[in-house]
C-alpha cells in the first residue's frame, strides 16, 4: 500500500500543476489564459469570465470529465533520463539502483539545480450561463505540486546517505564482526562493499538550519471543491461592458512539506502527512496530539482543510479587446493530521544509504522520516495561507479565426500549494482556427517554477462545440534540446455542450 501509494504521489507529480492554466487542456497550449477560458474551465483562473459567451452562444451547458495536466522540470536531468524514470513509475517499477560512482555525479548533477513537479486532474466539471442569469460553475480538482532545489551539501547527503564528505568518517563492519573507524575518502569509499559501511560520522557537526541554507522542499497535494459565479455588470451598446465573478473553494489536504532555511538560524521546517505514505517519525509521533494512523483504502486520507476564494473583473471593449484583472486564493488551510516541525539540532550522524534512484518523490519515507535528516516536534496544528496569486491579462479578436493575448501572474507569498510559483509569470499566445473544427495554440511563457518555454497545442471541436477534446503540450522546446528539458501532457477527451 505504501509503496503503491507513493508511486501514484510520483506520478502525479511527474505532472503535476500547470503554471497558468490547472487541468484545462484548452488553456495549456497557449501561454495565456486570463481572457481566453470559458465556462467550468475558468474556475481558479478568473471566475468573471463565466459573464460572457462562449463562441457557441445557443449552448448553455457545458461538462467535462478527467481532464488532467502534468509537467516535470529539472535542470539537473537530460530529457532521456527524464523519460525513462516516468516510464519505470508508470510500469510500477522502483527504478534502476544507482551505483556509487553514479551517486557522486547525481549529487553533483543536483547541486543548485531545481526540480519541479506539477500535475492538475479535473475529475468532474459543469456550467450553466443564459444572458439574463450569467454564469455559474462547479468543478472537483486534484493538485499536486513538488519544488525542490539543493545546495551542495544537502544534495551530497540525500545521494550518498552517510558516505558524503560532510561525514568525515566512516564506521566499517569488518569481516570478523568488529567494527573499526577509517576516513571517508572518496578515493577509497568507491572500492569498498557499501553494505559494509555501517554509519557516517560527522567530527564538527552544523545545524540542520545552517546545513541546509539556501536548500527548500515544498510539497503540497489538495483537492479543490469550487463553485464560481459570474455575469454581466455594465453595458452600453456595442463599446463597453464589464463583468464581474467571485468563487469559493473547499480544500482538503493529503500532504504538505514546506522545509527551507537562509543559514542564520532561520528554517521554516513544517509537514503534515497523510497516514498513507507510511513517514515513520520516530518517538515523536507518541505524544504527538495530531498523530493519526488511519488508512483509507482508496486514497490518502485527509488530513487539513480549509476555504479560499477568488474575485475577477473583466472588461469587454468594441467586443473585440478583453481586459481581466483576477486575484486568486485568498484564504488559508488548517493542517490537523500528522503535524510536525523539524527541530533544529546538530547532524551528527546518519546510516542512510542515500537516494537509490532519481524517483525523489518515491522515496519520501527515506528523505523525511527518521532514518533521514530530520527530527521532529508534534504539533496538534497549524494554519497556513494560501499562495495567493494576482493575474492580469488581455486578448484582442483578429477576424473570428484569431485571437491573440497575454498574461502576467504574479504571486503575493511564498507558501506551497496549488498555484504556487516561485517567481512571477509572464506569458504570450494566442489561437488560430484555420477550419471550423480544428484550433491551434502556441506562445511564449517565462517565469514561474520553470524556464523559458514555447506552449503549443491541438484542440478538435466537433458538433458545433457540442464535443470538444484536444491534446497540448508546454513545451515544445523539450523535442529540440537535451539538458534541462521540461516534459509536459495536458489532455481531454470528454468535454460536452449543449
Amino acid at each position: 500500500m505504501k509503496n503503491n501509494l507513493l508511486i501514484v504521489l510520483a506520478l502525479s507529480s511527474f505532472n503535476v500543476f500547470g503554471q497558468i492554466e490547472n487541468s484545462s487542456f484548452t488553456a495549456t497550449g497557449r501561454g495565456a489564459a486570463t481572457t481566453f477560458v470559458t465556462d467550468y474551465q475558468s474556475l481558479g483562473i478568473n471566475p468573471a469570465n463565466l459573464g460572457w459567451h462562449s463562441e457557441f452562444e445557443e449552448k448553455k451547458f457545458a461538462m467535462g470529465f478527467n481532464e488532467f495536466t502534468y509537467s516535470i522540470h529539472s535542470g539537473a536531468l537530460s530529457k532521456q533520463t527524464l523519460r525513462d524514470e516516468f516510464k519505470s513509475a508508470i510500469r510500477g517499477e522502483e527504478g534502476a539502483s544507482f551505483t556509487y560512482d553514479e551517486k557522486v555525479q547525481a549529487a553533483k548533477d543536483f547541486s543548485e539545480a531545481g526540480l519541479a513537479m506539477n500535475l492538475n486532474y479535473g475529475s468532474f466539471g459543469f456550467a450553466y450561463h443564459t444572458d439574463k442569469f450569467g454564469g455559474i460553475a462547479f468543478r472537483i480538482n486534484d493538485n499536486v505540486s513538488w519544488y525542490s532545489k539543493f545546495n551542495e551539501d544537502i544534495s551530497e547527503i540525500l545521494f550518498l546517505g552517510k558516505t558524503a564528505p560532510y561525514f568525515d568518517s566512516l564506521m566499517m563492519l569488518l569481516p570478523s564482526g568488529d567494527t573499526s573507524m577509517i576516513l571517508n575518502d572518496t578515493s577509497i569509499v568507491s572500492g569498498l562493499n557499501q553494505d559494509s559501511i555501517i554509519n557516517g560520522i560527522a567530527t564538527l557537526p552544523s545545524n540542520i538550519s545552517k546545513l541546509f541554507d539556501g536548500s527548500q522542499i515544498s510539497l503540497s497535494w489538495t483537492r479543490e471543491y469550487n463553485l464560481s459565479y459570474g455575469r454581466k455588470i455594465i453595458e452600453k451598446d456595442s463599446v463597453f461592458a464589464l463583468y464581474a465573478g467571485v468563487g469559493i473553494k473547499y480544500f482538503q489536504g493529503m500532504a504538505y512539506v514546506d522545509i527551507t532555511s537562509n543559514g542564520d538560524g532561520q528554517m521554516e521546517a513544517f509537514s503534515s502527512m497523510s497516514s498513507a505514505f507510511g513517514i515513520n517519525y520516530g518517538d515523536a509521533a507518541l505524544s504527538n496530539p495530531s498523530n493519526d494512523t488511519i488508512l483509507n483504502s482508496l486514497l490518502p486520507r485527509s488530513v487539513g482543510q480549509g476555504f479560499g476564494m477568488d474575485f475577477g473583473v473583466n472588461i469587454l471593449l468594441f467586443n473585440k479587446l478583453k481586459i481581466g484583472l483576477a486575484v486568486n486564493n485568498i484564504g488559508s488551510m488548517t493542517w490537523d493530521g500528522n503535524v510536525y516541525t523539524v527541530k533544529d539540532t546538530l547532524v551528527f550522524d546518519t546510516e542512510s544509504s542515500g537516494l537509490e534512484n532519481f524517483n525523489v518523490a518515491s522515496q519520501l519515507g527515506d528523505v523525511l522520516g527518521e532514518d533521514g535528516l530530520f527530527e521532529y516536534n508534534g504539533l496538534a496544528s497549524k494554519t497556513v495561507k494560501l499562495p495567493t496569486v494576482v493575474r492580469f491579462g488581455a486578448s484582442i479578436e483578429l477576424g473570428k479565426k484569431i485571437e491573440l493575448g497575454f498574461d502576467m501572474i504574479l504571486p503575493t507569498n511564498e507558501v506551497p500549494g496549488p498555484g504556487s510559483y516561485q517567481k512571477a509569470i509572464i506569458g504570450f499566445g494566442g489561437d488560430v482556427q484555420p477550419l471550423p473544427w480544428v484550433r491551434l495554440s502556441a506562445g511564449l511563457m517565462t517565469g514561474g517554477n520553470y524556464d523559458t518555454s514555447i506552449p503549443i497545442g491541438l484542440t478538435f471541436v466537433l458538433g458545433k462545440g457540442s464535443f470538444e477534446a484536444g491534446i497540448a503540450s508546454r513545451d515544445a522546446i523539450t523535442f529540440f534540446v537535451n539538458n534541462g528539458p521540461t516534459l509536459s501532457l495536458s489532455t481531454g477527451f470528454m468535454r460536452f455542450r449543449f
